[in-house]
């Protein structure tokens, strides 16, 4: 996954301009950064960014069990596409 990857990810699913501001350019501001900038969104919001985030950095931000558990049919979907084509644009 490359940055551009991460983006269009998370703007697939309207995201990306919530954590935009976690990022000046490519470089990560952090977990704790990401944490204190989504706090005040929903659950399911919370949880796709940290899934998608935590691919591209290689951390466990969010577990299998809370994606299932949280996510509604069209969000699964959506998260399930992407896996299917590694997270990246153009498989």
């Amino acid at each position: 996954m490359e940055f551009r990857d991460l983006v269009m990810v998370l703007s697939d699913f309207g995201l990306w301009e919530k954590v935009a501001g976690c990022y000046e350019g490519e470089n990560y501001l952090g977990d704790e950064f990401l944490e204190e900038h989504i706090r005040k969104y929903s659950t399911s919001d919370k949880l796709i960014i940290r899934a998608v985030v935590g691919i591209y950095h290689g951390r466990r931000l969010v577990s299998f069990y809370e994606l299932y558990r949280f996510l509604d049919g069209e969000n699964t979907e959506k998260l399930i596409k992407w896996w299917r084509q590694d997270f990246t644009i153009g498989k």
